[in-house]
């Protein structure tokens, strides 16, 4: 039989000033943080043999109620069961002081839980504009179905953004910690499910670089690592940053190291079928938010159209039906 703890729900609203989840660092790249989750669901969700699993990198909620009526509307794709984020912010002024995985499981009436990546550092300018005081971003997990046996991966292998000059200058991306993978388990009737919420290393990904594509494929292979003894299926999704892989040819896309580490631990690529142009989710031209599987079927997979989601970030939305 398999262990089941359903995450200890904390109901009551945290003050985003003052309930910091972060309380200090034991190095620039691994933070001592806890993780906060609520459950908003309105009622149990009946339990079915098909779910439909989301990857979104919502580049901070900077259009956060843009987004959240996009998901309430006719917004292109299958309403998702889970929802795997990237980029959510706790309490920085760049998003409005908002907690934006609260804000996601309060308005589709769902549960989430929330695991910071990175300490923001205050700054005058930078991505997504400025922060006044510190605030928390990371990964969330937003389910209509019960989520337990939640843990926060850090990542052995991370680079530091810890930048002296930007940090004394106050611009560019100054932060604490480091990538990290939100993993919980999905209880869907007497089944369940292991999902991972990622978001592996950026920078560096053009075709002469390597640096990157390491940081990416360690960050991988700790996830696999991590899921290899379970006997129950295994979805992982999220911003896996791999810019280079919708760009290559058919017969030479195992280059990628990232989705070739996947790929040779079994585990199948959602959008494998859908042709380079119909897999992009960025304004540049890539494919950085996939969904991967083991021990699952995916029945269909899109991404959200730009004529709906254009503009509400700076990636769509990617979507799976997920057979179980």
């Amino acid at each position: 039989m398999i262990s089941w703890q359903e995450f200890l729900w904390q109901q009551e609203e945290p003050d985003l000033m003052r309930d910091r989840l972060c309380i200090g660092s034991s190095s620039p790249t691994h933070l001592d943080c806890r993780i906060e989750g609520a459950d908003f669901r309105r009622q149990p969700a009946t339990a079915k043999d098909e779910i439909v699993v989301c990857a979104y990198n919502v580049e901070r909620g900077l259009r956060l109620d843009d987004q959240l009526r996009a998901f309430g509307g006719d917004d292109g794709m299958p309403p998702p069961d889970v929802l795997l984020i990237n980029e959510a912010d706790r309490g920085c002024t760049r998003s409005g002081d908002r907690n934006v995985a609260r804000e996601y499981a309060r308005a589709l009436g769902m549960c989430y839980v929330y695991g910071v990546e990175f300490i923001e550092l205050p700054r005058w300018w930078g991505p997504g504009g400025s922060v006044r005081g510190r605030c928390e971003h990371g990964n969330a997990i937003v389910s209509r179905f019960p989520l337990g046996n939640v843990r926060l991966i850090r990542h052995r292998r991370t680079r530091s953004w810890q930048s002296t000059v930007q940090r004394i200058l106050h611009v560019g991306e100054p932060r604490l910690g480091g990538r990290v993978a939100l993993a919980a388990d999905v209880r869907i009737g007497e089944r369940m499910l292991r999902v991972y919420s990622v978001h592996f290393e950026s920078g560096d990904r053009g075709r002469g670089s390597s640096s990157g594509d390491a940081y990416r494929e360690a960050q991988a292979r700790e996830v696999i690592e991590d899921a290899s003894d379970l006997q129950r299926g295994v979805v992982i999704g999220g911003d896996m940053n791999v810019s280079r892989y919708p760009r290559l040819r058919e017969d030479d896309a195992s280059g990628e190291p990232t989705t070739s580490a996947l790929a040779g631990a079994g585990y199948e690529d959602a959008h494998e079928a859908l042709a380079g142009s119909e897999r992009v989710t960025t304004s540049s031209g890539a494919a950085m938010d996939l969904i991967f599987g083991r021990g699952v079927r995916f029945a269909e997979a899109g991404v959200g159209p730009s004529g709906v989601w254009g503009g509400l970030s700076d990636h769509l939305p990617a979507w799976a039906r997920v057979s179980l």
